[in-house]
């Protein structure tokens, strides 16, 4: 005989149970609803975030254009995501920001490990957003004036790098004023890294025989730009309130030191690099300096040790006058761990202006990183820089074995510890400039590759991330019914923006961040799609 207690007891154990067999249900349900897909999720990801190096010609390895390559490498994507390998962004982003960043949210990754745990599932082919094409060629367009070296066959020998200096006249008959500029390899797989220089006298020559030529040294030989893998074009502000720039006078050189490493004997190469000038007659251009402000000629690094270097610019004394950094470009080679530089106050409590971190520092990708808002260094202030060494076994790209001592050297298997940076005299409110914001309203296409489909219709924001207004950019080609619209994550429409014809052309407008009920949309990842005709292009908007 059963009692009444027992009984219930029992009657709430099986309520208990199917309670929780449908929740469980539900839960599969909202999984199964809310899963990723290639289509609604991660395509776009992969088109903003990796297809700009891996893409075929591009510098990636293999491409991840479509479905079947993206889903093919599905494990290595995972596994390079979740080490934070790629995309390739060095700077730690919690301690200073950066333009054009290339790292991916919190968000972003969760999707893209779901999406893989879950099987990678295409999803509907139709929802895909229409892929982005690159030019594997110039980035920026049209120059006005391309110089191209020489056809150069690399003579690195085992143990010895191959360092050329190459002097191009430029030809130019009257004063001209950079606003942009790009290096484009001529074979990727062995240039290492170019710095240009501007030789205004012509005295410098061309050295190919010494191969040992790291490039100009005099202060008369300015620096003008540097190229390592990764890197992408450099693009001044050239707006009403900001424009920025670097001269270079009628009948000048052009100096391209190139660094080709061991590995590279006997391969081709003919670089070139592409200028974009001001239009004549454009003035209150602000001139920008280039130089490796810190530096240390003179460590060593014992075998089977783990050492730092470290420098202060100036070495001495305080700095003189305030200065604006435009951009900052740490180098070392393969012994090198982490990075950290920072501006420091010489006078009690010692105030730092923190500039960047590299916690896990990458030989093979490195190059001039733009603050977002440039960075003020004012009188009174050093300039501080520490890189630390791994010179045991321990390091797997150590390229000796055993360990030998490290000095300062031109070669990859030496060692280097340089700061470059892009700066200019301080004015007030530099620090103000969003560099970001000015660099996305001058041009769609400031310093990267933009989401063009092959029909040309293009679609921007900036500024980007933001908690305001963001302004979305775009181009129709046809005065088809166009519809710009924003989602999130799920695919969910929050907001249409536009939906009607006889559009073509150039349009800006604004996103206030509301949905269509007038909801303010919570900090997070979103997507604009703009649709003309039966073409489409997609953009990632991050609102704070």
């Amino acid at each position: 005989m059963i009692s009444l207690n027992t009984t219930n007891r029992r009657s709430k154990h099986i309520l208990m149970k199917n309670f929780i067999l449908c929740l469980s249900f539900w839960a599969f349900s909202t999984v199964l609803c809310t899963a990723q897909t290639y289509a609604d999720d991660i395509a776009s990801i992969m088109f903003d975030n990796c297809t700009s190096c891996h893409h075929s010609g591009g510098i990636g390895p293999f491409s991840l254009m479509t479905f079947t390559e993206v889903s093919s490498m599905a494990s290595i994507i995972q596994t390079e995501v979740n080490n934070g390998d790629m995309p390739p962004w060095s700077p730690n982003t919690h301690y200073s920001e950066f333009a054009m960043e290339r790292s991916l949210t919190a968000a972003e990754i969760t999707s893209i490990n779901n999406w893989i745990n879950n099987g990678t599932p295409q999803g509907n082919p139709s929802n895909t957003p229409a892929a982005p094409s690159y030019n594997n060629n110039a980035v920026l367009g049209n120059p006005d004036l391309s110089l191209r070296i020489p056809t150069y066959i690399s003579k690195a020998t085992a143990g010895n790098d191959d360092y050329v200096c190459f002097s191009i006249p430029t030809g130019l008959l009257q004063n001209e004023t950079i606003q942009a500029l790009e290096v484009i390899p001529g074979n990727p797989e062995i240039v290492h890294h170019v710095l240009a220089y501007i030789d205004p006298t012509g005295s410098y020559g061309t050295d190919t025989s010494s191969h040992s030529c790291g490039g100009p040294t005099a202060s008369n030989i300015p620096l003008i730009a540097g190229y390592a893998p990764g890197s992408m074009p450099s693009q001044f502000p050239n707006t009403a309130t900001l424009k920025m720039g670097i001269d270079v006078p009628a009948g000048s050189e052009l100096i391209l030191a190139m660094h080709y490493p061991e590995g590279s004997q006997g391969k081709v190469d003919s670089t070139r690099i592409n200028l974009h000038f001001y239009p004549q007659g454009t003035s209150n251009v602000r001139q920008v300096s280039a130089q490796p402000l810190i530096n240390n000629l003179s460590f060593n690094i014992n075998a089977n040790t783990v050492d730092s270097v470290e420098a202060l610019f100036p070495p001495n004394f305080a700095l003189p006058s305030n200065y604006s950094l435009f951009s900052i470009f740490p180098h070392a080679h393969l012994l090198g761990q982490n990075f950290i530089v920072y501006g420091v106050n010489t006078i009690p409590p010692y105030d730092t202006i923190p500039l960047i971190h590299i916690p896990k520092w990458d030989f093979e990708w490195q190059g001039f990183y733009v603050f977002k808002q440039m960075q003020k260094i004012p009188i009174g202030y050093q300039l501080y820089g520490k890189c630390v060494y791994d010179n045991t076994t321990n390091n797997p790209y150590n390229p000796n074995n055993p360990p030998q001592n490290v000095g300062f050297g031109l070669n990859t298997t030496d060692e280097m510890f340089l700061v470059y940076f892009q700066y200019m005299s301080y004015q007030t409110g530099d620090e103000n400039y969003n560099i970001d914001s000015l660099l996305m309203a001058q041009n769609p296409t400031p310093t990267v590759p933009l989401a063009v489909n092959e029909s040309g219709i293009f679609l921007t924001s900036y500024p980007n991330p933001t908690d305001g207004q963001t302004t979305l950019h775009y181009y129709a080609d046809s005065d088809q019914k166009i519809q710009l619209a924003v989602y999130d994550l799920q695919g969910k429409l929050l907001r249409n923006l536009v939906q009607k014809s006889g559009l073509k052309g150039e349009h800006t407008l604004q996103w206030d961040g509301r949905d269509e009920q007038g909801n303010k949309v919570a900090a997070g990842v979103y997507f604009s799609q703009l649709i003309v005709g039966d073409k489409r292009v997609s953009n990632k908007i991050i609102r704070h």
